[in-house]
């Protein structure tokens, strides 16, 4: 088995930043450049599968092929459930897989650490909707890269749950839904203010905050699904929407996960 330098510490399923992502691609032990010739003669390969394409179009009976393959399959079926695709570089007998934080055009298997396709995807300036909801607050945001252009914060009352039975629990319940309503209507007039002057270019939306509230309100915005097509399965981890975390969301919007793998 050729072997590499060592690689730097990745815990598998990790998020890292934009940056430290770019920085690692380019910094890989065993490249002699950042144009990615490698040293020594080392085997090398680079993967990018976009979504919806699975382990099949690696069956093609070719030794790289076979051998990403089972590295994928050895990683678990939640890594081909990335909505963004996959990309996979090989370098020696150790390599990367990272799912992006937005979704590649196309797929295929070359030989040769060929990253450019997910430095550029990285470096790009998408404009990106953002939503991030819990019962009581919201905040609606646009982003350009991850520099915030423009947003939207608010709070609208909602009672918290009620134990009590009866008629009085029956009444607690429907102002409880008119208010979970209300909070609703409220968003999602902030999601038409604030993508309506986007609208042409905004690429990708993402939700944040509680599963629960998103899911009901994704039912309850009708202008929600103008953008539909755009919205990404992936949520961002964002527990309190406040017009102070905002900045922070820009940087997390580009994460990407991250799993170490060896041949």
């Amino acid at each position: 088995m050729t072997q590499s330098a060592t690689v730097p510490n990745l815990k598998p399923g990790q998020y890292v930043g934009r940056r430290t992502l770019l920085r690692l691609l380019s910094e890989w032990p065993g490249l002699e450049s950042p144009a990615g010739e490698t040293a020594g003669g080392l085997s090398a390969s680079s993967l990018y599968l976009k979504p919806g394409d699975g382990l099949d179009l690696l069956a093609n009976g070719s030794p790289q092929g076979e051998a990403w393959r089972r590295v994928l399959l050895d990683l678990g079926g939640n890594v081909m459930k990335s909505d963004t695709g996959l990309a996979g570089f090989r370098l020696g007998d150790r390599g990367v897989v990272a799912a992006p934080p937005f979704p590649f055009d196309g797929s295929g298997l070359t030989d040769g650490w060929d990253t450019e396709r997910l430095k550029t995807l990285l470096q790009s300036d998408l404009t990106i909707g953002v939503i991030l909801l819990r019962l009581g607050r919201f905040s609606v945001a646009v982003y350009e890269g991850q520099k915030l252009v423009s947003s939207k914060t608010d709070a609208r009352y909602v009672k918290g749950r009620h134990s009590a039975g009866g008629t009085s629990q029956q009444r607690f319940v429907r102002i409880r839904e008119g208010q979970i309503q209300r909070l609703y209507d409220k968003t999602c007039l902030a999601v038409r203010a604030q993508f309506e002057p986007y609208a042409d270019r905004l690429r990708y939306v993402l939700l944040g905050g509680e599963s629960q509230t998103l899911n009901g309100f994704l039912k309850a915005c009708d202008h929600l699904g103008r953008f539909k097509d755009k919205v990404l399965d992936r949520r961002l981890n964002v527990r309190d929407p406040k017009r102070d975390t905002l900045e922070r969301v820009g940087e997390m919007l580009w994460d990407c996960r991250v799993w170490p793998v060896e041949w």
